[in-house]
């Protein structure tokens, strides 16, 4: 039997923070700072106040939109093999995004990004089997800045296979983040090998930039993420109901639109839950709180039959100790529980201001162990194996039994890939004495195979002039 997922909300519970949130986008709304996109939704039948910026969602109108979803849509390999879907099945992993420094495992030391960086971590971020899904880990200090994105997604594109989850904030970068993997494949519409998230900005309102941007991504037919990141007390109410609520009718409003703009887009119902800390005035993630959230909002998306996504293993920590562990572990794990289809943030920390290859593989070990607790036992007469219990009997061993030999290499029990399994003197003796040493004794040997480019020179060349059209657009403007 599988384990059972875990709530924390009662039918009850649901059914008050959606009536609310019902309530909130009919009677409030949301501002739209797009004039093109408040044309379209006025001509949808939306209430729309041009000069405030307000456009109000009727209850109905959110019904019939959630109705529209798909509750699980495919991806496919970059390569164009068929893939895994979203929304059933086990939660499925993926790299964090859009961190900022790369802690350097030859140095130690915290540094700003490179393309390198990009190259290296998806690298191995395609060989670990826990990871489902390429996040672009860092966002590359060493390219233009308006651009700087479009070098990540080509690096991330011509060093794995597996499909590719990536965030911006722009019409511009999508279209062009578009016209690549088009470039790859000209069907990546119907057989699409990415998800772009896009987020509004709390409360309660969709920058220009963003919203054109998922108007982009829903008419081009490309999965979207909305994922809200209002913060308790900062951007939202100071109490989990509260906050909980807020993201549920912003995110309700990006489903709603994306619905409008093209009927049945595959669309997620994101969350990046993030509480502020009044005493360190910091916004936080790796908190008891955070981790009630994540399975609240499973539990909100499974009410919708939408796709759930949730950001873990997440921590605060700056360091790879023992909070970095630990809050990434219960994190991660509780999200799985919860019964997210999709968690994103492997390989980042600090709360995600940094990634590391160390990280990455430390998270992969992580995930290893959760998927396997997932799965849960199996018992039946044939698993109890209550013949060979009767024949061994009292003081005999089971190391030739059946039971052993077949079960040795099944997948019946977890084999670990750092983790420290050995004597005490035996450690100390080979002086692996530290899983993050295990970790970074296997970086060389995963990045022996960064030459093994997936794209060809062709495709890599209309990359190349699709960012340059870009950046002369950028500079001509």
């Amino acid at each position: 039997m599988k384990l059972n997922q875990t709530e924390v909300l009662s039918q009850e519970e649901i059914h008050l923070i959606h009536d609310a949130t019902l309530e909130i986008l009919e009677q409030e709304g949301v501002v739209v700072l797009s004039d093109m996109v408040r044309s379209f939704l006025a001509e949808k039948g939306l209430p729309v106040d041009h000069n405030s910026g307000v456009v109000r969602i009727p209850s109905s109108v959110v019904n019939s939109c959630l109705k529209q979803v798909p509750s699980s849509f495919a991806l496919f390999a970059v390569d164009d093999k068929s893939w895994k879907r979203i929304g059933q099945g086990e939660p499925l992993f993926a790299c964090g995004h859009n961190a900022v420094f790369f802690l350097d495992h030859q140095t130690g030391i915290r540094r700003d990004s490179l393309v390198e960086d990009v190259e290296k971590f998806v690298c191995i971020a395609d060989q670990l089997d826990e990871i489902d899904l390429i996040g672009i880990p860092v966002m590359p200090q060493d390219t233009p800045a308006e651009s700087t994105l479009l070098y990540a997604v080509k690096a991330a594109l011509n060093n794995s296979t597996k499909p590719l989850f990536y965030s911006s904030e722009s019409a511009f970068i999508n279209r062009a983040i578009i016209q690549m993997a088009k470039a790859i494949n000209p069907e990546v519409s119907k057989r699409p090998f990415l998800i772009s998230q896009l987020s509004p900005t709390s409360p309660l309102f969709w920058e220009k930039g963003t919203i054109e941007a998922l108007y982009e991504v829903c008419s081009s037919g490309i999965p979207l993420a909305v994922l809200p990141e209002p913060i308790a007390g900062a951007s939202a109410p100071y109490s989990l109901a509260g906050l909980l609520t807020m993201h549920n009718a912003e995110c309700l409003s990006g489903i709603v639109f994306s619905q409008l703009i093209r009927e049945k887009t595959p669309v997620m119902y994101a969350s990046s839950w993030t509480v502020y800390d009044m005493r360190s005035n910091m916004a936080v993630i790796g908190t008891p709180e955070t981790n009630i959230l994540r399975v609240a909002g499973a539990q909100m998306a499974a009410f919708y039959h939408i796709p759930s996504h949730t950001t873990a293993p997440n921590s605060d920590s700056h360091f790879h100790d023992e909070q970095n562990s630990w809050e990434r572990t219960l994190s991660a794990f509780i999200s799985a529980l919860a019964g997210n289809h999709l968690i994103v943030n492997a390989g980042m920390f600090a709360t995600g201001l940094t990634i590391s290859l160390e990280q990455l593989i430390l998270d992969a070990e992580i995930i290893g162990q959760i998927k396997r607790i997932l799965r849960g036992m199996e018992v039946s007469q044939e698993m109890i194996y209550l013949n060979e219990i009767s024949r061994v009997g009292q003081r005999g061993n089971y190391l030739t039994e059946d039971s052993t030999l077949t079960h040795l290499r099944s997948g019946q029990f977890w084999k670990s890939s750092i983790s420290i399994l050995d004597h005490y003197q035996n450690c100390q003796n080979s002086g692996m004495n530290d899983v993050v040493l295990s970790a970074q004794q296997k970086i060389d040997r995963y990045l022996t195979r960064i030459s093994k480019k997936v794209l060809s020179q062709n495709i890599v060349y209309k990359m190349d002039q699709i960012i340059n059209s870009f950046e002369e657009r950028r500079e001509n403007e």
